[in-house]
């Protein structure tokens, strides 16, 4: 966002020094004064998180840093010295400059979050999500045709022919500046096709065991849509699943540790509110770290983060993921004073091992959620979640410190809206609140996992999300959460 400002900048000279040649430059210039360029945006009542949590503004952001960037290169076939400030800018911050797959990922954020939010289509396009309005974030027919075409070719086909009539309505008002009617024409007709060849083959897959009654809005053949996918996306949006006879027993209470008492929470018990009581516990502990230990934790993460990445067979991490679009960085108690402090405090509350010397927990893992930032629904137990004949592949490390046996996740920022975490098999849904933790056990007692803990991260809607996660190992546990007399809990 700064670079793209600095860039802008230097262009105000350049235009100057070549004005036969600017008309190019100027248009770019003019799409960023009225979004992001804004002069409001320029006084310190306005966070990042503002200006660049608007998925709209974000994808603008992109598309301007790919497309029209290198449309803007190719006009200027002659050097002067305003343009190679310019490009001296672009090629020393080439690392930060985004990528064609950046804008594909920015496109594929924003179709999720209509699919997941139940966006309206042209209001979207025009800015507004919600009450939250930006008018003067408006999408072209160019974009709109763009964003058609990948949710076509993601398999959202309802989503599609919703995207190519806004293309074809914005490219009468725009008197086919961006985008011409003929050209948005053949995708319009192409997807009502297919999509009225595939509506019987849809509407057969739509018998459904799911906890909603509600089926998904629009024609989709994705990978990974199934009960526990059309739960989790109901419990983003917001819909209950849970009758209040499940929830009147649910509880609030101060505890100094919910698994063994703590002398460490004597003085200050840990608020903790009850989401689902039985048979799987999972709680939320209010207030567990200060403002201060949160930011500080952001800080000293973000300059590491890097891309999730996924455990490919026999535990190779190589891929990037695409069920989890984040940033995430590793940190040990042993080297960060504040980690260690952190840690201790889980070790507390938990009543658990968290000594991760031994492998009783892993590294704090600290994860960015930004624009439509998600987790698809999934298990945080990694070894038992294999077939019983091949757990014996797991690696030695794996074997010493055992499975997962319990997940404390530490919210680090509120959330202007969506990124939340549910659960669709129990209708929970936990929402982010700075300095708070949510908690669970991943296994039962003798060791299997508890598959009704399936839970994802919902699509970041506006803002961006912080967390940073414990995941807590079985072995370290032996006298801490000890078995019972019935073999089967």
């Amino acid at each position: 966002m700064y670079l793209e400002r600095h860039i802008v900048t230097s262009m105000y000279d350049f235009v100057d020094e070549m004005e036969a040649r600017v008309s190019q430059v100027k248009s770019y210039i003019d799409e960023f004064t009225q979004t992001a360029g804004r002069p409001e945006f320029h006084d310190k009542q306005f966070s990042e998180e503002e200006i660049i949590g608007h998925p709209v503004q974000a994808f603008h952001l992109i598309k301007r840093l790919t497309i029209q960037w290198r449309e803007l290169q190719q006009v200027m076939t002659s050097s002067t010295q305003s343009w190679q400030k310019i490009e001296y800018l672009s090629n020393e911050y080439a690392t930060v400059m985004p990528k064609e797959e950046d804008l594909h990922g920015a496109a594929l954020a924003l179709i999720r979050l209509q699919d997941t939010y139940n966006l309206n289509m042209t209001e979207l396009a025009s800015g507004r999500i919600g009450p939250h309005s930006a008018s003067y974030i408006q999408m072209t027919a160019r974009d709109c045709l763009y964003l058609g075409k990948h949710s076509f070719n993601n398999g959202y086909y309802g989503q599609a022919i919703e995207w190519f009539e806004e293309a074809l309505t914005r490219a009468h008002r725009e008197g086919n500046t961006t985008a011409p009617v003929d050209e948005i024409t053949p995708f319009y007709v192409m997807a009502a096709t297919i999509h009225d060849e595939l509506l019987p083959k849809y509407e057969k897959n739509q018998t459904t065991t799911s906890k909603t009654a509600l089926p998904p809005p629009k024609m989709r053949f994705v990978d990974g849509d199934n009960d526990d996918f059309r739960n989790y996306q109901a419990l983003c949006r917001g819909e209950d699943l849970r009758t209040p006879e499940q929830e009147k027993k649910l509880k609030c209470y101060y505890t100094i540790g919910i698994n063994e008492k703590s002398p460490w929470l004597i003085l200050q018990p840990v608020r903790v509110e009850e989401v689902n009581s039985y048979p799987i516990y999972i709680a939320m502990f209010h207030d567990v770290l200060t403002e201060s230990e949160s930011d500080q934790v952001r800080a000293m993460a973000a300059p590491k983060l890097q891309r999730a990445k996924v455990l490919t067979q026999f535990n190779v991490t190589d891929e990037v993921s695409t069920t989890r679009t984040s940033q995430t960085a590793w940190f040990s108690a042993d080297d960060y004073e504040l980690v260690e402090r952190i840690n201790r405090r889980v070790s507390a509350v938990t009543g658990l091992s968290t000594d991760m010397t031994n492998s009783h927990s892993e590294l704090m893992q600290v994860a960015n959620y930004g624009m439509g930032g998600h987790y698809s629904p999934h298990y945080d137990y990694l070894i038992v979640d294999r077939p019983p004949e091949e757990r014996h592949l797991v690696g030695d490390m794996e074997k010493f410190a055992g499975d997962r046996t319990a997940t404390l996740m530490f919210y680090l920022s509120d959330v202007i809206r969506g990124g939340g975490t549910v659960f669709p098999r129990l209708g929970v849904r936990l929402t982010p609140k700075k300095n708070s933790a949510a908690f669970w056990f991943n296994l039962q007692r003798n060791g299997e996992g508890i598959e009704d803990t399936v839970h994802g991260a919902c699509p970041v809607l506006m803002g961006a999300k912080w967390v940073a996660n414990h995941w807590i190992r079985e072995n370290g546990q032996i006298f801490k959460r000890k078995c019972t007399l019935n073999r089967d809990e």
